[in-house]
């Protein structure tokens, strides 16, 4: 039976997150749907390198499956979008060694959190984009974001309803990039990473781009002391690719 390892993208604005829900309308629901199809038979199941919640983007989500088929993965890919909806596609398909896992064999993931600076909104940008209304510092962030590189105890970071054992994970960098458009993106890479640990990191980056926090402020959130701050929401939050 080959293992295949998928690369996928969707946008999750249409979607209840990645996990199989009983309502069928996450993006894990669509694609085995759709590989059922493909292959003519009932339920495929495939597994992913890690679930992202709801409204939550994903440019090189990676998963794997088995089946009891010959596969063309070039056929593959283009049968599979055919039964998928516009808003999720498998982009790359490739057959892998037994032992890889998608979850697993995973090393690290980069996810980048997109943001753009304007007094009116901007459609295009909406849809995996936050707006913020006045510009930030951003020196002043990426020297926080600094702070955060390297393993730590983020337990501070997470949202109630995490069901991860342990707080300790490590960022491997954290960029805070200034794009055209006057838009900002916040790269960052690590190990692993706890219910909206990423939303909330950036979330203390944009109050001190506000002036509201600084440096003193992150190494109290990493010394385990809460701030009051909004979790940013998650359609400015893209998975952009897992390495292995």
């Amino acid at each position: 039976m080959p293992k295949i390892k998928l690369t996928i993208e969707y946008v999750g604005t249409d979607f209840c997150g990645w996990q199989s829900q009983p309502s069928g309308n996450s993006v894990q629901d669509a694609v085995e749907r759709a590989l059922g199809k493909y292959f003519d038979c009932e339920f495929v199941r495939i597994y992913a390198a890690g679930r992202t919640d709801v409204g939550v983007h994903a440019k090189g989500q990676t998963a794997h499956f088995t089946v009891d088929k010959q596969v063309n993965t070039h056929k593959l890919c283009l049968g599979v979008n055919l039964a998928l909806p516009s808003s999720v596609a498998v982009t790359n398909a490739e057959i892998v060694d037994d032992a890889f896992d998608a979850r697993f064999s995973a090393q690290s993931k980069t996810y980048c959190y997109r943001i753009y600076v304007s007094p009116t909104r901007k459609p295009l940008y909406d849809v995996n984009h936050m707006q913020v209304y006045k510009p930030l510092d951003v020196a002043a962030m990426q020297n926080c974001a600094n702070l955060l590189v390297g393993e730590h105890d983020f337990a501070a970071f997470q949202n109630t309803g995490s069901n991860l054992k342990g707080t300790v994970r490590k960022i491997n960098f954290f960029e805070v990039q200034h794009k055209e458009d006057d838009c900002i993106y916040f790269v960052v890479n690590g190990n692993a990473f706890l219910y909206n640990q990423v939303r909330n990191m950036c979330g203390l980056l944009v109050e001190t781009g506000k002036g509201k926090y600084d440096v003193s402020d992150v190494e109290a959130m990493l010394d385990g002391r809460k701030l009051k701050y909004k979790t940013l929401p998650a359609k400015g939050l893209t998975l952009e690719k897992v390495f292995y």
